[in-house]
């Protein structure tokens, strides 16, 4: 695994810390380098977007296939919409507690502004997915990332258009904010063969 401690990765900044030992996984960097490269490329405005997903107490599923399962559903939903969805996704766990994971969202800016029923559709699936009884608002294991782990509001949900005379700060905001799913203090704990990265595929002749 290749990492940086550095503050920034091809110029854009990235949640690392050298003092604390705080580093991220390069390759994880580079896809959504990657991503965010052909969302400028293939709309006009792109719209991004973070969330988390959390399992149940006391679930036991140590595989990765009901998050797979879940995303490719909620994939659907959006292209259905016309949103031309792209993601990034990490699975994380700590060796005390079943996996979680990150994601970072890319969506057609011209056709949606708002993360709030984005969101609702995920909780929707999740818990259709793991074949949760349906329950108003859900079982909250979306989580919205409009709270930093210090409990502290934060944004989540920017709009990224070329005539913005803020653009680039905008643009390196998000991709600090997507670096977080390239964190490696929780990375290396999956079970053996089970994947920790995924992510939207693109077409060859865009790599």
């Amino acid at each position: 695994m290749n990492t940086t401690t550095e503050e920034t990765f091809h110029n854009y900044p990235i949640m690392t810390d050298a003092e604390k030992g705080l580093s991220c996984d390069t390759k994880i960097l580079n896809e959504i380098e990657r991503q965010f490269d052909y969302a400028e490329e293939t709309k006009s405005k792109v719209f991004f977007l973070r969330y988390d997903i959390r399992f149940p107490e006391r679930y036991d599923h140590a595989d990765n296939g009901v998050f797979r399962e879940f995303q490719s559903k909620f994939m659907k939903n959006l292209s259905r919409q016309g949103l031309k969805p792209q993601y990034i996704a990490v699975r994380e766990q700590s060796r005390e507690k079943h996996q979680h994971y990150h994601v970072a969202l890319l969506l057609d800016g011209q056709k949606t502004q708002s993360i709030h029923n984005h969101i609702q559709t995920a909780e929707r699936l999740w818990d259709s997915t793991l074949g949760l009884p349906a329950r108003e608002n859900g079982y909250g294991l979306i989580d919205d990332c409009t709270t930093s782990r210090t409990g502290e509001k934060q944004i989540n949900g920017v709009m990224l258009r070329p005539d913005d005379p803020e653009m680039e700060k905008k643009k390196d905001h998000c991709f600090r904010r997507a670096s977080y799913l390239a964190k490696n203090n929780t990375k290396g704990n999956a079970p053996k063969g089970q994947r920790e990265l995924f992510s939207s595929r693109i077409p060859k002749s865009n790599t």
